[in-house]
């Protein structure tokens, strides 16, 4: 099973989680709803990055509870990162998460042949050529759009993710999460390292559309990111 976090999906994940036991899934991937497509037209249905704080800890609760019942729930490439839970569910045996994997040990095609270093990444930006034009192996060995994550370092980082400890293993996180929100990769608040880090400075991130999706697939609109001092009724225990 594959569940999309969502605003409004979020407090009925519980019971969601009964209902996939119940029907005998064994695996259950969760992942969070990115500002592309539909998404972008529906903003609200997407979460604010600061509602990290409160969702880590129901997963985390949510993992525990579906080893009991032989599911074992796995977190998509966008859930993280380096908060209190990553153990829990990436590791010791999966090892700490280590970047986007998108053109290094991944590769994504679309229904009309385009070819990209990950099915979701935007095909306006990443797109590498069709496959009836081209072979995926010559698109692989040439391609700057499939090549941008190999040999990555940090250089293209910018905002919290520049400066963060965990920079050189992260990367910034999701590719598709970061560039689909803010139309360029390298800086991902949805983090919950960074989430965490904020907060102990009475911080937090929100974001707002500021332009519509065009009507074609894979198509991203574009948010701001706005810092804000935590309002008093949400620090308040």
């Amino acid at each position: 099973m594959n569940t999309q976090i969502t605003s409004k999906i979020r407090p009925q994940l519980p019971e969601l989680m009964d209902v996939i036991s119940e029907a005998g899934a064994k695996y259950w991937q969760i992942q969070l709803t990115v500002a592309m497509g539909n998404a972008v037209d529906n903003a609200d249905v997407l979460l604010q990055p600061y509602e990290l704080a409160t969702l880590m800890p129901l997963l985390a609760e949510l993992h525990l509870a579906a080893r009991e019942r032989g599911l074992l729930l796995l977190p998509g490439n966008n859930v993280g990162y380096f908060g209190p839970y990553e153990a829990l569910w990436r590791g010791p045996d999966r090892g700490y998460y280590s970047g986007c994997p998108a053109g290094q040990n991944a590769i994504g095609l679309e229904a009309d042949g385009m070819v990209k270093g990950c099915p979701s990444l935007a095909t306006s930006r990443y797109g590498a050529g069709n496959v009836r034009d081209t072979s995926i192996a010559e698109l692989w060995a040439t391609h700057p759009a499939l090549q941008f994550n190999r040999d990555r370092g940090t250089d293209d980082l910018w905002g919290f993710c520049k400066t963060c400890y965990y920079a050189e293993a992260c990367r910034g996180g999701c590719t598709w999460t970061a560039d689909s929100l803010l139309g360029v990769r390298g800086n991902n608040p949805y983090c919950h390292h960074r989430v965490l880090s904020l907060a102990k400075r009475g911080l937090r991130e929100r974001i707002v559309k500021i332009a519509d999706a065009p009507a074609l697939p894979f198509a991203t609109g574009r948010f701001s990111l706005v810092e804000e001092a935590i309002p008093l009724e949400a620090a308040a225990p």
